[in-house]
């Protein structure tokens, strides 16, 4: 029995057809069968009801699906990212990041960081890629990304997370709301007749306040806005602010976003946004010590304190 025979299994499973999970995995039809008839040879059972279209399983593929799916998933997995453990990337950094940290202080980050790398690696090569926290995962896995910057907690055990800080989060009105000028904290309650602009990337549920930050926000303070409406992201977000269309929260370090047209308000409520950077949990990244040193030296520049340790990021000596 071989790896790839369970691997064609799975596959065929999930489709029911040879010639579809043929043409995908790059085989002939007759190729594919074949295979399958060796696997149930060795198993001495037949795994498919060949009469049906689209095939079916029989009891035994049943078993051997439910058995096998999970467990050769996380074997592929392993083996990719044991791979990435030969491949070098002292010459280069990608990161992965939400929206509302590369329009925060991840830029100044990176300008720093490549300061401070540039005189022993000249070509060093820093992408930033924005995306999604379920997207950095995928991507941290798949030697896609080296290192992600996000707002939720991860759990799973491939991923090595390090908390920086938690970010107070702002009210942002347009300069002509009526809260504009108010010299006191906002509470939510004030905003029962305004738009709220959504602008995470949630799931829809029959209880959105379940799914979306900002209504959890509203909930937590026993209050809800008139009516909501939801954008791509938080850049179109403060833009619709801008354009008098609603009102949103967003963290602090946001601030400095079309200040000319928006006005950023305290709230009256202790509502912070955690960040954290994420690698992979066994395979330290090269230069992340001085990633790490570049995250200091701007949050010192801006006053913002930070308890994160180097020891407890998931790093290797700098080249």
């Amino acid at each position: 029995m071989e790896f790839r025979q369970l691997s064609y299994f799975l596959h065929l499973a999930n489709t029911g057809s040879v010639s579809q999970s043929a043409k995908a995995l790059g085989l002939s039809q007759p190729s594919l069968s074949r295979q399958i008839q060796q696997l149930e040879d060795n198993l001495q059972a037949q795994l498919f009801k060949r009469h049906h279209r689209p095939m079916t399983l029989t009891d035994a593929g049943e078993f051997l699906y439910r058995h096998i799916k999970e467990p050769l998933h996380e074997l592929e997995q392993a083996m990719a990212l044991t791979r990435r453990f030969g491949e070098s990337c002292q010459n280069r950094l990608i990161i992965g990041s939400v929206g509302s940290v590369i329009h925060g202080l991840l830029p100044e980050v990176v300008s720093k960081f490549r300061q401070m790398v540039s005189d022993d690696h000249s070509e060093f090569d820093i992408k930033v890629v924005e995306m999604s926290f379920e997207q950095q995962i995928t991507a941290l896995k798949a030697g896609e990304i080296d290192v992600g910057f996000a707002r939720s907690v991860s759990h799973d055990s491939l991923i090595h997370q390090a908390f920086l800080r938690h970010e107070p989060q702002v009210l942002a009105v347009p300069k002509w709301h009526s809260l504009a000028n108010h010299t006191s904290p906002i509470k939510l309650s004030q905003l029962a007749t305004d738009t709220l602009i959504l602008y995470h990337h949630t799931t829809d549920t029959p209880t959105m306040a379940q799914s979306d930050p900002l209504l959890q926000l509203f909930e937590q303070a026993q209050t809800q806005p008139k009516n909501s409406v939801r954008v791509r992201d938080i850049q179109i977000a403060l833009a619709m602010v801008a354009a008098s269309e609603g009102v949103t929260i967003v963290p602090d370090s946001l601030t400095g976003v079309r200040h000319e047209q928006i006005c950023y308000l305290p709230l009256a409520h202790d509502f912070s946004s955690a960040i954290y950077i994420n690698t992979l949990a066994h395979n330290p990244v090269p230069h992340l010590a001085s990633l790490y040193q570049a995250i200091i030296s701007v949050y010192e520049h801006h006053q913002i304190h930070i308890t994160t340790k180097l020891s407890d990021m998931n790093c290797c000596n700098d080249k």
